[in-house]
Order: C-alpha cells, then sequence, then structure tokens
C-alpha cells in the first residue's frame, strides 16, 4: 500500500492552504521527490526540529475546486475542520548550507560509495527547487501523530555517530535487491529526468528494475509458437521421425530384392532401390513439414 511522502519544492514559507485556493498555483517547474511512508536520510540533512510546522487536514484542498468537493466532505468526517498533521518546512539557503555542514557527517555513516549520491542530491536541491523546500507528510496513514518520528529521525542526524542510529537503514543499503538511489533520497514524484540523473542510475543501477530480454527472431518466435500450441510436437518427433525413416529403408530394400528375383538383373534392382527410396525420402519429408 502507498503512503506517499513528498519533498517538494515551494515558493511558500509554509504549507499552501486549500481555504485560501493556493494549491491550484503550487505545482511549478520546481523538482519533486517521492519516497513511501519514510523519511530518507539524505531529505533528514536538509531540516532541524525547528522547522516543523503544522497545517489543517481540510486544507489539503482548495474550497474553490469542485473536483474536490467529495474529498473536502469525506476529510471533514474523519477529521473536522481543525484537526493538524506536522509537516517540515525550510527555506532553500539555510537547506544547503546545512547539506554542505553535514556531507562528511553522513557520508562517513553510510560509507564513500554512496558519496556521488550525496553530492547529486545536494547539486538537485541547489539548482532544481524554489526558496522553500516542504515535506509533506499528509499522505501517512498516521500524518496526524507523525511529529514523534519526525523529531527522533530529525535527532539521529545530529548523532549519527552513534552506530545504533542507523542500524536499520545499513542493514537495507546492504541488501542486494536495495535501490540505494530510492532508500537514501527517494525518487522523483514525475517523469521528468531531473533525478536521479542519467550518469548517477548507471552507477547505481536498480536491482528491481529487471534487464529486458533479447527479442526472439521471427524463426525463434514461430518454432517457440509452434511448440506452445502443440506441446506434443517434440515428443512426438523424438520416436516418429526414426520410424519413418527405418521402415523407409526396409521399403527400398524390398523392393530392390522383389526387382532382383522377378529379373535376376542386378542393375534394375539397384535402379528399384535408389527410385523407392527417393520416392519415400521426399514423403517422408513433406509428412515431417506438416
Amino acid at each position: 500500500m502507498s503512503h506517499p511522502v513528498y519533498l517538494s519544492s515551494s515558493s511558500l514559507p509554509r504549507m499552501p492552504e486549500g481555504s485560501r485556493d493556493e494549491w491550484r498555483g503550487f505545482f511549478g517547474p520546481g523538482a519533486e521527490l517521492e519516497a513511501n511512508a519514510f523519511f530518507p536520510l539524505f531529505w533528514r540533512a536538509l531540516f532541524s526540529a525547528g522547522d516543523i510546522r503544522h497545517a489543517r487536514f481540510i486544507d489539503a484542498y482548495d474550497i474553490s475546486d469542485e473536483a474536490s468537493t467529495i474529498d473536502r466532505e469525506e476529510c471533514l468526517a474523519d477529521f473536522g475542520a481543525e484537526a493538524t498533521f506536522p509537516y517540515l518546512v525550510v527555506d532553500k539557503a539555510t537547506a544547503v548550507a546545512r547539506l554542505t555542514e553535514r556531507r562528511e557527517a553522513v557520508i562517513g555513516a553510510v560509507g564513500e560509495r554512496f558519496r556521488p549520491i550525496y553530492e547529486s542530491f545536494e547539486a538537485l536541491i541547489a539548482q532544481h527547487f524554489a526558496d522553500h523546500i516542504l515535506l509533506r507528510t499528509a499522505g501517512l496513514p498516521d500524518a496526524g501523530d507523525a511529529e514523534a518520528w519526525l523529531r527522533a529521525d530529525l535527532d539521529d542526524i545530529d548523532h549519527l555517530q552513534d552506530s545504533k542510529a542507523l542500524a536499520s537503514l545499513t542493514a537495507d543499503l546492504a541488501r542486494h535487491d536495495t535501490d540505494p538511489i530510492w532508500t537514501l533520497a527517494g525518487l522523483a514524484s514525475s517523469s521528468d529526468g531531473v533525478w536521479p540523473p542519467a550518469k548517477l542510475r548507471e552507477r547505481f543501477p536498480d536491482p528491481r528494475q529487471r534487464k529486458a530480454r533479447k527479442p526472439l527472431s521471427t524463426q525463434q518466435a514461430g518454432a517457440q509458437g509452434r511448440g506452445f500450441a502443440n506441446p506434443q510436437l517434440n515428443v512426438a518427433g523424438n520416436w516418429l521421425d526414426p520410424a519413418l525413416e527405418w521402415l523407409g529403408a526396409f521399403v527400398a530394400a524390398g523392393v530392390a530384392l522383389g526387382a532382383y528375383y522377378l529379373t535376376s538383373a542386378a542393375w534394375l534392382a539397384v535402379l528399384a532401390f535408389l527410385c523407392t527410396a527417393v520416392a519415400l525420402g521426399f514423403g517422408i519429408a513433406k509428412l515431417r513439414d506438416r
């Protein structure tokens, strides 16, 4: 089940408010990353506990958006008009400074081999995010109670020297089927190609994406199709072909002996054998094709 968390580019120093119809202009050209029910480590390096704010659930929908009417009604029924959830927001200058300041500590905690991911993430934030960076948590099933784990995860950033702080993360990174880019920095929420950059993906391929199989030639596909259409074909051919060959040999030999017995002429017997063998061979070949 998907419980998306978004790292969004924002021109606002806070969460957009649906009561002010601010969502309609929120999604601009800036980048946005997505994770599923977790707070990637490199995202944490952007924030501190002082960046925690609260927004109302009902403000996730523009009040004048008719398409969101049902969602607003359901939200009011589930949470009421004043229930809130925690989120994070920081200005870009502060976020970039924190990434620089924390770079060596974070890389030292996860391993030098992941430095290219961190440095590419730094470049993404600096080049493709707007004036503010927003961590949107409304998609979590426990969004209203998320403040405790947000604070705990942010606290880990200041205690990376404690090996227990990132024990679960380092165990995940050691798995052969883990995509380190997704685990450390999330993935783009759209297919715009901004993140991860192609060169970074080449260096850290996603093990969950299987390599495409080489397409079969027309002849191979036809043979495979015949095999699936008639699964008994190969089994039958294993004994029928030799049987036909032996039968043809016996018939040709019989014809040759008969011709010699009737004419006492060896050349006529040889001729009869050759003609019979050719005719039977042609017939057997046609039968195989069918």
